[in-house]
Order: structure tokens, then C-alpha cells, then sequence
């Protein structure tokens, strides 16, 4: 299943964050450490505004709309929350 991004929104793919692993410290059994405000995303389609395919770029975390369609989850931004692009 596909979907095609409209009024301005990009279609992007969350990219994995390297965890580091420190010794040193006994952590609680289910602690997560605090997420970064901002993430880096891989553009999936980009057809409503100027950012070409795979290009890497950072939005804020909070503003990633997860839309499930059927068995298939996509991720959309606003062009707007594009606050830079990772060459």
C-alpha cells in the first residue's frame, strides 16, 4: 500500500538511533533515556515541495504524524517543520 503526501506535507522514513552503551551505572530495569526534541528523517516522497528523494533532513520529534493505514504505518511532516538538511 502506497500513499501520495498533499498540501505541502512530506512522506519520511524515522531513522534508527544509535544507542550508546555506558558502564558505569545500574540503570532501573525499564528506563529509556530522553529522546533528542529534534530527529533526522529520510525523505520518502517529497512531490509537493523542493526536497528530492533520500535526502536526510531534521524536523522537531513532536511534529511526526503516525498514520496507519491498514497493516501499514507512514510518517508524515509538514514542509514547514524542516529545520535543516544533513548532506
Amino acid at each position: 500500500m502506497n500513499i501520495k503526501p498533499h498540501n505541502r506535507h512530506l512522506l519520511v522514513k524515522m531513522i534508527e538511533e544509535e544507542e550508546e552503551t555506558k558502564t558505569g551505572f545500574l540503570l532501573p530495569e525499564g528506563y529509556e533515556r530522553p529522546k533528542s526534541e529534534h530527529i533526522k528523517v529520510e525523505v520518502l516522497d517529497s512531490s509537493a515541495c523542493s526536497l528530492t528523494f533520500g535526502s536526510h533532513i531534521i524536523v522537531p520529534r513532536h511534529m511526526i504524524q503516525e498514520i496507519s493505514v491498514g497493516d501499514t504505518t507512514f510518517n508524515l511532516v509538514l514542509e514547514n517543520y524542516v529545520l535543516a538538511t544533513v548532506e
